[in-house]
């Protein structure tokens, strides 16, 4: 029988190959690699953001991200975030169908489902510490600050700067150094 330790190096290495795009498409799961790596990626960005400090006292404890609309993910994020802090809080996902609920969360991942519903959602956002995140195309340009992308086999994003600086969020620089800038001013 082996450790518990073992299998933990496995799942890390494991996740690795994933993250860094080592298993070809023959190797993969298909929509499941996909979303882990999605998943893999949300985690990541919270490493390289900087909130704003605020008052709430039920977000000091507690870091929030929404999904609004179709769930494209199945249990990924749960799983990834179950075993992760973020800000040194436990993470709370939760599913919500409407701009009125996005209230309290620090990362919203809009569905590509919410096309229609777009301008709305980010009128609500605009301005405000809120992390948006996509995977559809167009979203960047429409004014998600961060939309995931496939190019070739490989997961990559693009940052809407001008979003981004609306926000009053701070991102490292390393992140925007590998990221496609869009939406800039220069």
């Amino acid at each position: 029988m082996r450790s518990p330790r073992f299998h933990n190096i496995i799942q890390i290495v494991f996740l690795i190959f994933i993250l860094t795009g080592v298993l070809s498409e023959k190797q993969s799961f298909g929509q499941t690699r996909e979303s882990l790596i999605k998943a893999g990626y949300i985690e990541k960005f919270t490493h390289f953001v900087q909130w704003p400090e605020t008052n709430n006292s039920d977000s000091r404890n507690t870091f929030t991200i929404a999904l609004i609309g179709k769930n494209t993910f199945g249990s990924d994020l749960e799983d990834l975030f179950m075993r992760t802090k973020v800000k040194n809080n436990t993470v709370k996902i939760t599913y919500i169908s409407s701009v009125d609920e996005i209230d309290n969360c620090m990362i919203l991942f809009i569905s590509g489902s919410e096309k229609n519903n777009l301008d709305n959602i980010l009128k609500y956002t605009t301005g405000k510490p809120v992390l948006t995140i996509s995977d559809t195309k167009d979203f960047g340009e429409m004014g998600v600050i961060i939309n995931m992308f496939l190019e070739g086999n490989y997961v990559r994003y693009e940052i809407n700067r001008q979003s981004l600086d609306k926000s009053g969020l701070k991102i490292n620089s390393l992140l925007l150094s590998y990221a496609v800038i869009i939406g800039s001013n220069d």
